[in-house]
């Protein structure tokens, strides 16, 4: 995929840098003048030859029900025999044919050893609940998806400036196919002249985002703007240019998710529209959170905050230092091919930390959650290329989708 985004060599982007590490051929030995010996074999390479990894196809089962298939890899060969399995407490773990199944519920740190090599250590959570069923693909055949931008909105309550923002926003979307065209998320990170928020959100996301002030807005975590006097047609052509730039290559979305008391489980599953490396991740929101905003009208669409970012579970540390919030790696998915992560969510741990951060850093305890209130949004990253050849990651798609409820691949 080449010139991802129209603007890209104008644009400040987020940029991830790779290497390619080739595979060092083991020397082979000599030939045996007696004849083959019961199992040839090359000499084994050294440690610092090869890396022997661990992966998951699943990071959440429930317990003495899902099957996890584990696999080991040295180098590029796929292991088969000879690996033992170990607990964080260095306790083997039998696993025949490379299959585990969860006895009880919890976090189960596991990690291989072969020879004179040891893997990092993967998690598998494992619960007490069913793991929703991914929803019926209605287009198992194709890879043409419904394609949305991630739009988040950055601001708080009192900010004067940010209901310019929030007004441009507002006439932008009240044009239905560019509502159609977005997932709008508001992040309300800030605290300024002193105003409690009661959608104060404790992240680093904005970080992430570069975001120096309120309000700015940013597009698939990849491109950001403060300057709420220009018009209508010209956010709209933003909008349009990012659209058209991901249309080709947008992965498709399904959703299941379950609520059973405050535990809440998701599904997110990515199939592929091109090779690629992925991430999912996903944010839950709320809707209704009344707030007088500092600036703004008396119309209630101005002092009802909604699509507010109350938890975010996409998050992972870079080797640069720097928090990242591209998503979960799903691994390598061919064209047409499917990849599961599953969320798992415990509602009253998310509002307990959330209000206390709220009272801490926002001014303000927030309120227990509605139910009715509460949506999500997955996405979907992938590496990109700019005009330079530099890849970056950027938000491939993205869907919302309610809770305790199914969305199926939309195509177009």
């Amino acid at each position: 995929m080449k010139n991802i985004f129209k603007y890209a060599s104008l644009l400040m982007a987020a940029v991830m840098l790779f290497s390619c590490q080739g595979t060092i051929d083991p020397e082979q030995g000599g030939e045996n003048p007696d004849g083959p010996s019961e199992k040839p074999t090359p000499e084994k390479p050294t440690p610092e030859d090869l890396t022997l990894r661990i992966i998951s196809d699943r990071n959440l089962v429930q317990t003495n029900v899902d099957v996890a298939t584990i696999t080991v890899t040295l180098g590029d060969e796929v292991l088969t025999e000879g690996v033992t399995f170990y607990d964080k407490d260095f306790n083997v773990i039998e696993m025949p044919d490379f299959k585990f199944v969860a006895k009880k519920a919890g976090d189960h740190v596991i990690w291989a050893n072969y020879g004179t090599y040891e893997s990092d250590e993967i998690t598998i959570k494992a619960i007490d609940v069913p793991i929703p069923e991914t929803p019926a693909d209605p287009k198992p055949e194709s890879t043409s998806f419904k394609t949305r931008v991630l739009m988040t909105e950055f601001t708080t309550t009192g900010c004067a400036y940010c209901p310019n923002m929030k007004s441009l926003l507002h006439r932008t979307l009240e044009d239905a196919e560019y509502a159609d065209k977005v997932v709008l998320t508001a992040c309300h990170s800030g605290l300024i002249n002193g105003k409690a928020d009661p959608a104060y959100v404790k992240t680093t996301f904005d970080d992430f985002c570069s975001i120096s002030g309120f309000p700015t807005v940013n597009f698939d975590m990849y491109y950001s703007f403060g300057n709420y006097t220009v018009s209508k047609s010209e956010v709209q052509g933003m909008i349009d240019d990012f659209h058209a730039s991901k249309e080709a290559v947008a992965a498709g979305i399904a959703v299941n998710s379950s609520v059973d008391g405050d535990k809440m489980i998701v599904k997110a599953t990515v199939k592929a529209a091109e090779d690629g490396v992925y991430r999912v991740g996903a944010f839950l929101l709320e809707d209704g959170i009344y707030a007088v905003q500092s600036g703004g009208s008396a119309e209630d669409w101005m002092n009802t905050h909604d699509d507010v970012i109350r938890f975010m579970d996409s998050k992972y540390y870079s080797s640069a230092g720097k928090d990242q919030y591209f998503g979960h790696s799903v691994g390598n998915i061919g064209k047409g091919q499917t990849a599961d992560y599953v969320f798992d969510w415990d509602l009253d741990v998310i509002w307990s930390e959330g209000a206390l951060n709220g009272e801490l850093y926002g001014g303000v305890y927030w309120d227990e959650f509605v139910m009715d209130n509460l949506h999500l949004v997955v996405f979907v990253s992938t590496l990109g290329v700019d005009d330079k050849g530099n890849q970056f990651y950027y938000v491939n798609n993205v869907i919302d989708c309610p809770v305790n409820g199914m969305t199926p691949y939309e195509y177009r």
